[in-house]
């Protein structure tokens, strides 16, 4: 686990968790990355249906060649002399523009009189082109741009459904007919989000139908391309005559249509009551007076119909009465070209706070809860997203940054995690080598405190001590030494912990250790027999013969149960643990009363009591040094390593 810690030569948790958040990301966006873009898309879908506005639009208004018009009209295609009708109808309720979201594809033996209305009144008519796969053609494409070629970023068009020609014949060249393209560009997901501003066909451009409009109620004769600043979209287009605002278009030439409107805020009226002169009871008479009139058909078996933000089935006439609303408030919503820039800096901040709450110790902020910081900043990004979006069209992409965001929160709370629990463990292998294991893992879990925590067990306690160490020790060399406690220090480890207790601590050349009923049931025996194995471990940890001019090295063991207080001690800058009391005084004071016994294991009273003295040899009742009471002594006679249990 070394690899997750900083250093010169090391990354940590943050840049690793930096490094692997990339990779991921990488690796989902070349696996995903159609998904995140529906995604991004479909949350913009909600946005623009959460915040649309209600309020009447009155300056764009739809007529209907609804279901209830195809039953008193006439089932489609209505004659060419019904539709110079209700083009008739329209210029004398006063509209400003007539705009028709209808092809007049197929020649029919009227379309002189269509043709007549048409040239008197100037209508906007349409025509669709096919971009994806090669279609037939139908009609004659009119009304391209004064453009000597189509410029990049505009698609060839594969086929087209025009105007018949005796429908556009006869135009006049001071003043020639307007047509607009409603060619959609439907996403994977069959929600319309995006129109073709310009489409080529044989090298000529044609525009889209709410441009074409557009240019016909602001009399530009033409339009130009060129590149957006960073602030402003990939394309703008621009009036030659400054009649038209920037216009902005994404790489491909589209137009993201602004679905700022709810439906229900469209008038529509039924073509069935314009033809006969019929308005609804709750609208003024003069409603259609100046307004742009967007002619389109809502009724099912015209097979106009598109999935948006609202509904999965809305007439196709909605998209183009939302662009040309945006487009006369010059406020269509655009990405700009710094965009890319925008997310990575989104990215970046993202991860800044993410580092500052794992890093700065003052905010105590707990890793595992990164990831569930970084969802919250990810919220504030789709947050900004959506405001930005409302308020000025402006749509920023955020699906990297989010994604970026979730991964590194996630993987700093994990690698953060990990590094704590193999800290934790770590600190706990330190401290369990030098306090009792249970004392170590309490250690590990609480916060450090002044306060006397202890309590009163039932123990067994073990003394061990070497005899004459200390004048080996004077006359010895200290590496000699060393060695000869080290390894009975590793011996009485090993033995006691064998026998389920838990060496409390080393004392000088002593070992005192502990059992309890907790890690061992019948601990007094665990005790005795610990003590024993001890005892004849010793004949090859202590040298033998001794050196020179010096007594031999031996063990004295006193072993007793009973009642002691086990607990930590001391200030909250440093505690000290230990277990005290009667007990453990008559097990340190029977260690030293083996040599003036000759017995190298002494057994206390309580012990004895516990096992039923079997085995034991009275060995009289003495008052130990410092206590009050006198105390009976058993000794155990040592001859091989028995099992006593």
């Amino acid at each position: 686990m070394a690899w997750l810690y900083g250093g010169e030569r090391r990354l940590g948790v943050v840049g690793w968790s930096v490094l692997l958040s990339v990779l991921i990301a990488a690796l989902l966006n070349t696996l995903a990355a159609s998904w995140f873009t529906a995604l991004e898309e479909r949350v913009g879908d909600w946005i623009w249906h959460s915040s649309a506005r209600q309020s009447e639009e009155r300056r764009v208004i739809i007529v209907d060649i609804d279901e209830r018009s195809l039953a008193e009209v006439g089932a489609w295609p209505w004659s060419r002399a019904t539709q110079a009708k209700l083009i008739q109808a329209l210029a004398g309720a006063g509209v400003r523009e007539q705009i028709f979201d209808v092809v007049f594809a197929d020649p029919q033996p009227d379309d002189a009189i269509l043709a007549q209305a048409i040239q008197k009144h100037r209508p906007v008519l349409s025509q669709i082109f096919a971009l994806d796969k090669n279609a037939p053609t139908s009609g004659k494409p009119a009304a391209p741009l004064d453009w000597t070629s189509c410029p990049s970023p505009f698609e060839q068009a594969q086929g087209y459904i025009a105007n018949a020609g005796s429908v556009l014949a006869s135009p006049s060249p001071a003043n020639p007919l307007v047509v607009g393209h409603i060619t959609p560009r439907v996403a994977s997901d069959g929600v319309l989000r995006h129109v073709p501003a310009i489409v080529c066909w044989e090298n000529r451009a044609y525009p889209a139908l709410a441009l074409a409009t557009l240019m016909q109620a602001t009399g530009e004769k033409n339009l130009s391309i060129e590149r957006g600043g960073w602030w402003e979209a990939p394309w703008m287009l621009t009036g030659s005559q400054q009649m038209v605002g920037k216009i902005p278009l994404d790489e491909r030439g589209d137009l993201r249509i602004p679905w700022r409107l709810h439906p229900h805020s469209f008038i529509s009226l039924s073509a069935a009551d314009v033809l006969n002169g019929r308005m609804h009871q709750s609208l003024p008479a003069d409603i259609l007076s100046g307004a742009w009139v967007l002619v389109g058909s809502s009724a099912f078996g015209l097979k106009d119909s598109i999935a948006t933000p609202f509904s999965g089935v809305e007439a196709g006439v909605l998209a183009h009465a939302e662009l040309m609303a945006a487009l006369v408030d010059n406020n269509t919503p655009y990405t700009p070209r710094i965009a890319p820039y925008l997310e990575v800096l989104a990215a970046l901040c993202g991860a800044a706070v993410l580092v500052l709450l794992l890093k700065w110790r003052r905010l105590r902020f707990p890793a595992p809860l990164l990831p569930l910081a970084a969802l919250g900043w990810s919220g504030l990004l789709v947050l900004l997203h959506a405001l930005l979006l409302v308020s000025t069209g402006v749509w920023i992409a955020w699906v990297n940054a989010v994604l970026f965001t979730v991964l590194l929160g996630a993987s700093m709370g994990i690698l953060a995690h990990i590094t704590s629990r193999w800290d934790r463990d770590r600190l706990y292998s330190h401290l369990s080598s030098y306090l009792p294991a249970p004392v170590a893992a309490a250690l590990a879990l609480q916060s450090p405190s002044g306060a006397i925590k202890a309590r009163i067990e039932q123990v067994s306690v073990l003394f061990a001590d070497i005899r004459n160490f200390s004048a080996y020790c004077e006359t010895r060399p200290p590496e000699e030494t060393a060695a000869v406690l080290h390894s009975f220090f590793s011996v009485a480890t090993r033995i006691v912990e064998e026998q389920g207790g838990i060496i409390e601590s080393f004392q000088g050349d002593a070992v005192f250790a502990v059992w309890n009923s907790g890690n061992a049931p019948n601990h007094s025996l665990h005790a005795l027999q610990a003590a024993i194995n001890l005892q004849v471990a010793m004949d090859d940890v202590l040298p033998d013969p001794a050196p020179a001019g010096l007594e031999p090295l031996s063990l004295g063991i006193g072993v007793e149960t009973g009642p002691a207080m086990a607990g930590s001690f001391g200030p909250a800058n440093r505690r000290t643990h230990m277990v005290m009391g009667r007990t453990v005084t008559i097990a340190s004071r029977l260690v030293e009363m083996t040599a003036d016994l000759a017995h190298p294991i002494l057994v206390g009273e309580g012990l004895a009591g516990h096992i039923g003295g079997a085995g034991l040899e009275s060995m009289g009742t003495f008052l130990l040094d410092g206590m009050r009471t006198p105390h009976h002594i058993y000794a155990y006679p040592l001859v091989r390593a028995p099992h006593i249990y």
